[in-house]
Parts: C-alpha cells; structure tokens; sequence
C-alpha cells in the first residue's frame, strides 16, 4: 500500500515541474532545424511560425520555431499593413513532441477586400515624427493599433520607430 501512494506523490511533484522542450531556430526559407531548448514557465507550447513581409515588390519569407504561449496557439492567420506598400502576413502552429518535426503551415493569401473601415498608418525608422496616410483596412482588419519601438546597442538608441497599422481584432496597443 506505501508503495501506490508513494509513486502517486512522485508523480504529482513531477508533473508540476516539467517543462516543455522546444527546438527553436530562424530561417528566411520554409523551414529551420535548431537545437532543442527548455522552455520557461510561461511558454507552456511549442510553436511553428511562417510570415511573409511585403516592402513594395519584394517578398522576404521568414520560418521560425520556438517557444510559445499556448494563447497565442489560437490565434488565426495574421494580416497587418503598415502603409507605404508593407505589409506582413503570417501563421502559427502548435506542436508537440515528435509532431513538431512533420508539422506544416502554410501563411495564406491575404484578403485584399476593403472592408469599409479604414486607419492612420505609417511607419518610420531612425526618427520620431511619422507621416501618416489613411488607408483602407481589409478582409477581418477590424481595429488600429499603434506602436512605438526603440533599437538599442549597449546603451545608445539606435532607431526610433513609431508605427500604426490596421489589425485584425484586439486593442489599442501603445
């Protein structure tokens, strides 16, 4: 009888302990290989991640795996435009264990539809100040958002880059 409870007991310390495993890696192709990292506690899944920037006429893919929140697991195919011909759509996967290795995505094509609702947008790199233009958001783009990022080596800012773009759902983000 001491033995059933006791393996019990280790078992439970057990399972709130683990941490998932994940290989992570980058690649601009369709897909990656990487070492395997443990997560921390708050990325509880592993994901797949495929995106495709728009700057004017040129695509640039991107493939990453790596560690993830399994909220962000249930979030749809992502279309955002950020004005002066850039955009950037992309998909997430989740996985586990061996099905990481034989998972696919595919980033879908965007819905170029007007929806009637429109946004500022603009984006700028290496200044403060940011010319906006109003354009139209599409397909489910259905909320602005606005953001401010700041590039930094040791401690010198590099870039500044306020951006506003139409999104798909959610908040106002600053």
């Amino acid at each position: 009888m001491k033995t059933p409870l006791l393996f019990c007991l280790l078992s439970a310390l057990l399972e709130t302990g683990t941490c998932v495993s994940c290989e992570v890696c980058y690649s601009p192709h369709d897909s990656c290989m990487g070492n395997v990292q443990v997560c921390n506690e708050r990325m509880d899944s592993c994901g797949i991640i495929k995106s495709e920037t728009i700057i004017g006429e040129i695509k640039s893919p991107s493939f990453i795996k790596a560690c993830v929140s399994s909220r962000q697991c249930r979030l749809s195919p992502l279309f955002m435009t950020f004005g002066n011909g850039i955009s950037v759509t992309m998909n997430i996967a989740c996985c586990a264990g061996q099905a990481c290795k034989t998972a696919s995505i595919t980033v879908p094509p965007a819905n170029t539809t007007l929806n009637g609702r429109s946004c500022p947008a603009c984006i700028s790199v290496f200044s403060h100040h940011c010319n906006e233009e109003i354009i139209g958001c599409t397909g489910a783009q259905t909320q602005c958002i606005r953001m401010s990022s700041t590039v930094k080596s040791g401690n010198c800012p590099l870039a500044v880059s306020p951006f506003r773009f139409p999104h798909p759902g959610g908040s106002h983000a600053h």
